[in-house]
């Protein structure tokens, strides 16, 4: 069985005068038909850099330095643009994290809505017309007619983001990307963004990649999950095993800095120090500066992934192995 979406051994450069900085180093993944997975990290840990990298979005500064993107056995990295603006937005849809800055705001919703049918030949205004209210009532949005009268300075920030996956989803992509799409919302908003993206993978089989830094959104939400820092993936397995048993020591931070009401009273996890810049190039492991466990090995090389029986990945070595599970 073949993977919907196969990055390999993906890098990502950013350019400034003559110099190159590395962002994204060499990150390999995959993504299954009808799958959600997470990426999650803190800031500038290149999560963003790699869900634009898909589609071919990079930022004018940054660029794909090597490896390949594999979705339905075509490298989109070797398309033309002309090719992959047939793939945007019909077979790869994406939601941005700022909804307002997303949309048009001279144009009324359903003009926008409307553009992605046109734009892949869907000519029929009559017919498109309907597509747009059937979509927009399937995924709950109220009062279709008049949301496709509006304008988007009329609508609340959590309907304009759900407009905004309506968009995304119109032409029926087989993949959507969604990056941050619940930050900055309240938690009532931000239940209901989540629930609408799990209805959509649920009801259509849409894979989803969601990018957040959220890990309580990503617990709550994913079928696997992928910890990314300083441009590299650390961990990866499942979302149950890796929130229930973390294995390298930067998930553990992450993890124990989520308030709980089973630790309350307890102080929550500090993770010392800060993400580096895209201009420190450190050998090695880049969370060694920050790991309590870190040997003078973690700052010279990079570890290999360890892999555990439930397919957990870890890149780590000081890394214990589950309970009862012998180290490979």
């Amino acid at each position: 069985m073949t993977p919907l979406l196969r990055v390999k051994d993906l890098a990502i450069n950013i350019v400034h005068g003559k110099n190159v900085f590395s962002a994204v180093k060499s990150i390999s993944f995959e993504l299954w038909e009808g799958e959600i997975l997470g990426i999650v990290g803190e800031s500038g840990c290149g999560k963003s850099l790699t869900a634009l990298a898909i589609p071919g979005l990079l930022p004018q500064a940054a660029e794909a330095g090597s490896g390949s993107v594999f979705f339905e056995g075509r490298n989109l990295l070797a398309l033309s643009e002309q090719e992959l603006c047939r793939v945007r937005g019909n077979e790869i849809s994406m939601v941005f994290q700022e909804p307002l800055l997303s949309l048009n705001p001279l144009l009324r919703v359903g003009r926008q809505i409307e553009e992605s049918l046109l734009l892949h030949g869907k000519k029929d205004r009559k017919n498109n017309r309907e597509q747009i209210l059937g979509i927009m009532e399937s995924l709950g949005l109220p009062d279709p007619a008049g949301l496709f009268r509006a304008y988007p300075h009329q609508l609340s920030g959590g309907m304009c983001q759900r407009v905004m996956i309506a968009l995304a989803m119109i032409c029926g992509p087989r993949l959507l990307i969604a990056d941050e799409p619940t930050t900055a919302l309240d938690a009532a908003i931000q239940a209901q963004i989540i629930g609408l993206i799990r209805k959509i993978n649920r009801e259509r089989g849409t894979a989803v990649l969601f990018i957040s830094h959220d890990l309580g959104v990503i617990r709550r939400l994913c079928h696997r999950v992928l910890v990314m820092y300083a441009g590299k993936i650390v961990e990866s397995g499942k979302a149950e095993d890796v929130f229930r048993r973390p294995l390298h020591e930067y998930t553990r931070g992450l993890i124990g800095s989520i308030p709980d009401r089973k630790r309350k009273g307890s102080a929550l996890a500090n993770i010392p120090g800060k993400v580096p810049s895209v201009e420190e190039q450190l050998p090695g492991c880049p969370f060694a500066p920050r790991c309590a466990k870190a040997r003078e090995r973690c700052r010279e090389a990079f570890p290999e992934a360890t892999a555990f029986g439930s397919g957990q990945r870890v890149h780590c070595f000081a890394a214990e192995p589950p309970s009862g599970e012998a180290r490979p």
